[in-house]
């Protein structure tokens, strides 16, 4: 079954987009085949897992200047319903609480939260601490010269160096291996040109339904960033802990992204700074079995996060993912993170 034309996704990974009846958008074919990644075989534990790694070397990466790109929001994937998840029912919990940055002062500490539930989405101005330093922007490109943008979020991790976001912000959503973008550049922090520094990617790792068939079930991915000389990025901006395996539908959330306009109306936000919506989750059937909450947080947001219990400080746990948007209401959707956003978490770091 095809999305109708009353909701549309927030974002997606083909280089275009091509507008069918019913008022959906669906993304063009990728045709580029970028370095070879890994693919795992399926397994009885679940869906397979498609990665791609850079290697130690930088200077291919290092080709591109996202402050010199021509950016735009992710366009629009093509739409896959289904049901529930294949092991949902089975998912084992994972929670991990997130941390401050190393040596972190009292007054970073001191952020301040979210009261007031709000679906119009507001403009968060507390930079330098949690939760802003903790999420940034993705730039992915294929050429260095024009590229997409989403939202991710550095979540707690051994390895220190883990990235949150949602699948279709890192994959194309078909060919598997060959569907990732060729360049990627992570900004920790971002705010009207400002970060802290672009950090290039090191691995990817998506789930196989999504990488071959667009399956928004499976829209969320992980990636580990290279170091900075020998800093690890968790060490420079903290990380948010995470939540998945959660057994209902119905939890507070504060949601961030860097959308470039509202939606329904339209109305234009611009990519230069981080917004948010914070309220209560439902049950939400696009896809089955996934999260949705209302706010107007349109493309760009794509791969933020839904962070549950943040605290003064701004460390709370990621348990959703901005994925999906329906075009004539607030309504946000997150697919469910269970047991294969746990496999996919545990893959990262290897």
């Amino acid at each position: 079954m095809r999305l109708s034309q009353t909701r549309l996704l927030i974002a997606g990974g083909a280089a275009g987009a091509l507008v069918l009846g019913g008022g959906v958008v669906y993304a063009a074919a990728g045709s580029t085949t970028h370095d070879a990644g890994k693919v795992s075989a399926q397994s009885p534990a679940g869906p397979a897992i498609v990665s791609k790694d850079f290697g130690s070397g930088m200077s291919a990466q290092a080709n591109f200047d996202p402050s010199k790109m021509k950016l735009k929001p992710m366009p629009e994937p093509a739409a896959q319903a289904g049901g529930m998840q294949a092991d949902a029912a089975d998912a084992k919990a994972l929670s991990l609480d997130g941390s401050l940055p190393e040596n972190t002062p009292d007054a970073l500490a001191a952020q301040g939260n979210v009261t007031a539930a709000s679906s119009t989405a507001k403009v968060w101005s507390r930079h330098g601490k949690a939760p802003a330093r903790t999420i940034g922007r993705l730039v992915a490109t294929d050429d260095g010269r024009t590229g997409y943008y989403c939202t991710a979020t550095i979540i707690t991790s051994h390895n220190k160096s883990t990235v949150w976001t949602a699948g279709h912000c890192v994959h194309k959503g078909q060919g598997g291996n060959s569907g990732f973008y060729r360049y990627y550049g992570f900004q920790p922090d971002y705010n009207k040109g400002k970060s802290l520094g672009t950090w290039y990617l090191d691995k990817i790792r998506v789930m196989a339904p999504w990488a071959n068939n667009r399956d928004l079930r499976y829209d969320f991915a992980a990636f580990t960033v290279k170091k900075h000389g020998k800093t690890a990025i968790q060490s420079v901006t903290g990380a948010q802990g995470v939540s998945f395996g959660y057994k209902h539908r119905t939890y507070k959330f504060t949601s961030f992204g860097y959308p470039d306009h509202a939606m329904p109306s339209g109305k234009h936000l611009g990519i230069e700074q981080l917004w948010y919506c914070s309220g209560t989750s439902f049950a939400s059937k696009y896809p089955s079995g996934a999260l949705g909450m209302w706010c107007s947080m349109g493309p760009g947001a794509s791969g933020g996060p839904w962070l549950y219990g943040m605290k003064s400080n701004g460390i709370g746990r990621v348990s959703g993912v901005n994925s999906t948007h329906m075009t004539k209401t607030l309504q946000m959707n997150s697919p469910y993170l269970g047991s294969a956003a746990i496999k996919l978490y545990k893959a990262i770091q290897g």
